[in-house]
């Protein structure tokens, strides 16, 4: 009964340590990196994509909630692709207002957000932003967060 134990412990360390090499960790050979953001999304060059945003729910006088944005842009022209890139702070900024006017102005608590309606801020903010159309706002993700209490 006493060899079992060394027998065991050697398939356990062989079981955890096939994967490994399979995928050449243990060979030297470098590791896969994980996906990108764009590389999940979508492999088309002109698609920018944007970080998450939020904007809090704001209804008298109090926060009922927070809604979280998802989304990236397509921009087919190289060169306004570019300038989209040098100015990212600002398209940033300017998108996080249009997010937040939408949550203060439009939107209301307990309701489903209007994806075409913050699109439509959005790609307005977007345009001016950049002074030329040619850049189309992509949602990928809208979330409302409800305020427990």
């Amino acid at each position: 009964m006493r060899f079992r134990a060394p027998i065991l412990a050697a398939l356990m360390l062989a079981t955890l340590a096939g994967p490994a090499m399979a995928s050449g960790a243990g060979s030297g050979a470098s590791a896969q990196q994980p996906a990108t953001r764009q590389d999940r999304l979508t492999s088309a060059e002109s698609y920018v994509p944007v970080p998450t945003l939020s904007a809090g729910v704001l209804q008298r006088m109090s926060t009922q909630g927070t809604l979280v944005v998802d989304m990236g842009l397509d921009i087919p022209d190289e060169e306004l692709r570019l300038r989209a890139r040098l100015n990212g702070p600002r398209l940033r900024d300017t998108l996080r207002s249009a997010l937040a006017t939408y949550a203060s102005t439009y939107y209301r608590d307990r309701t489903a957000p209007d994806p075409d309606e913050l699109t439509r801020l959005m790609q307005q903010a977007v345009d001016r932003t950049l002074g030329a159309g040619g850049a189309r706002v992509l949602m990928v993700n809208i979330i409302y967060q409800r305020r427990q209490g």
